[in-house]
């Protein structure tokens, strides 16, 4: 009892020492015109972005320190930007959601799990039950290591085929996670994703007739420095770029090959949004790029899951124009959105489905964009639920998620079959 006692006030200090970097930074909330609350982007760290009500207005959730409150809020008097206060602490937030991580963790380990739908893991974690599915899966898991991030780790992900992708004729879908460090709850969807199709499938058509790829830790270095040292943390950890050294870290999201180095924002390592020295300049993004390039015949559906808004996304992000296949993408995007809903929380708003420019704002350098723009006929962001606690999911809900989002992304290869079969 007593080692039990200490081992809990360690980690409580460990915690409290971890976010004093944000005592007293507190969370607004912002609306105003589209694109005053998108040049804002570059300068502020806005956690999350979701259409107003208003006809051509935005909503943004972000960060202000102390030393810097009073400015901006002065600024958004002058430009008629509304605000209201969110939260008045962040640190105590992060402390809260520590605690309850490590209680759901030790109730996940008395029961004799190795991963469950109630808590977050880190890479290590992760990556020990991939291996363990593909021990346990040889016949349909395949898990791959195709290189390791800049710091080192592992980027595993897994492959599941019933015919070792030798089958030509099957189609193919790929999902992503955690390119944004800082998102937890995808990689928990991802996971769930996995044990869906491997563990407890209930439409053998999904593996029967297609073939997956999931990457649930696309950005393990980032990921990790979140757990460990900063919990906002949104970029790579790499430090291959001028300016690094004060300013390390790319954002995944920024670094792809469409449309890069046309948006001056992006440019500015110090930018939360910077698109790296060059297009798939970060290993974890080639990763990404190498998965599209090698299934490109035969891929039909891209996605890559964020957090938060509730929203299925697709092209083209950097100037508001449709695919040619547009009617497509966003009948898929309402099929997949309809299951969702279906099984949403009474609290939780409907999933939006849309043009990602329309709906947000301008991005260049995206996954969506790029896998679009490449060949993949059906490709989207995917910004899954955040209810009252925003981007800081509390464990307790990730079942709730998890579970909605593989009804919807089943739901989107159901209707790839439904075209190509």
């Amino acid at each position: 009892m007593a080692r039990s006692l200490v081992a809990v006030l360690l980690l409580v200090a460990l915690a409290h020492a971890r976010h004093e970097k944000y005592e007293g930074h507190q969370l607004y909330s912002i609306w105003g015109p589209s694109q005053e609350i998108a040049d804002l982007d570059a300068k502020l760290d806005i956690l999350s972005a979701k259409a107003a009500s208003a006809s051509g207005q935005l909503e943004a959730l972000l960060r202000l320190a102390p030393e810097e409150k009073e400015a901006w809020l002065q600024y958004f008097d002058t430009k008629n930007i509304g605000y209201k206060l969110m939260a008045e602490n962040l640190a105590d937030i992060f402390r809260e959601e520590d605690v309850k991580i490590q209680k759901s963790k030790a109730n996940a380990k008395r029961n004799g799990r190795s991963i469950s739908w109630d808590t977050y893991y880190n890479a290590e974690e992760i990556n020990e039950h991939l291996d363990e599915l593909g021990r346990k899966y040889p016949d349909l898991v395949t898990v791959i290591n195709p290189a390791l991030s800049y710091e080192g780790r592992q980027i595993k992900y897994v492959r599941i085929s019933t015919s070792r992708f030798e089958d030509l004729r099957k189609r193919v879908i790929i999902i992503d996670a955690a390119v944004h460090a800082r998102e937890w709850v995808t990689t928990p969807v991802a996971l769930y994703i996995i044990d869906q199709l491997v563990a407890n499938i209930a439409d053998n058509r999904l593996t029967e007739q297609l073939d997956w790829v999931i990457i649930p830790m696309a950005n393990p270095d980032g990921y990790e420095y979140t757990i460990n040292e900063d919990r906002l943390w949104r970029k790579t950890r790499s430090k291959a770029h001028e300016g690094a050294e004060e300013c390390p870290g790319v954002d995944g999201n920024r670094n792809f090959d469409h449309h890069w180095g046309t948006r001056p924002e992006s440019a500015d390592p110090c930018s939360l949004i910077y698109e790296g020295p060059s297009a798939f300049s970060e290993p974890e993004i080639r990763v990404i790029r190498d998965v599209v390039n090698q299934h490109l015949d035969r891929a039909a559906l891209y996605i890559s899951l964020h957090s938060y808004g509730n929203m299925l996304l697709y092209a083209w992000g950097n100037n508001g124009t449709l695919p040619s296949n547009g009617l497509s993408l966003h009948l898929a995007g309402v099929q997949m959105a309809t299951a969702i809903d279906k099984l949403k929380l009474d609290k939780a708003e409907h999933y939006i489905v849309g043009n990602a420019a329309s709906v947000l704002y301008y991005s260049t350098g995206t996954s969506r964009d790029w896998t679009r723009a490449v060949g993949i006929p059906l490709t989207y962001t995917m910004e899954l639920p955040g209810y009252e606690y925003l981007f800081v999911v509390p464990p307790e809900y990730i079942k709730q998620i998890v579970t909605e989002s593989w009804a919807g992304i089943a739901e989107g290869a159901r209707y790839v079959l439904s075209i190509y079969n």
